[in-house]
Order: C-alpha cells, then structure tokens, then sequence
C-alpha cells in the first residue's frame, strides 16, 4: 500500500524538487540584482545624512527596507517550498 503511494506521489515529488530547484535559483540571481541598488541606496542615504535632509533620507530608508523585506520574503517562500517538498518525499 506504501508503494503504491509513493509512485502515485512520485510527480508530485519530482515537481515540488523543481520547484525548489528553481527557486533557489531565482532567490540566488535576484539577491545578486538586488545588491547594486540597495549598495547604491546606502550611498545616497549616506550623502543625505551629510547635507540633512531628513525627508529624502527616510524616503531611501523606506526604499532601503523594502529591499532587505524583498530578499527577506523570498528566503521564506523558498524554505517553505523546501519545507513542503522533505514533507512529500516522506510520505
């Protein structure tokens, strides 16, 4: 009965590695697009500290976090994926 299950799961098994595979992938790539412009932010907002102004400081503050939730967001997707997939290849 177990073996019969496992087969049946087998797609299933297969897709949710791939997925994980991919989605690894994409996590790795757009952490490494992602780098430059929060870099970049950094800088500005350093150069905003310098000559005060405070309200283009914490728009690149804002932006700056959004950034670090992006890559932060996708880490947990990635996980659960991950997750879900050790979970299916154990039944």
């Amino acid at each position: 009965m177990k073996f019969v299950a496992r087969v049946l799961l087998f797609p299933v098994v297969l897709l949710s590695a791939f997925l994980v595979l991919m989605l690894k992938w994409t996590l790795n790539l757009s952490a490494f697009v992602l780098a430059l412009p929060m870099l970049y932010i950094f800088g500005c907002g350093l150069y905003t500290l310098y000559c005060q102004e405070w309200l283009q400081f914490l728009i690149l503050l804002v932006a700056e976090f959004g950034c670090f939730l992006l890559i932060t967001a996708g880490t947990v997707i990635v996980e659960a994926v991950e997750w879900f997939s050790g979970w299916v290849a154990e039944l």
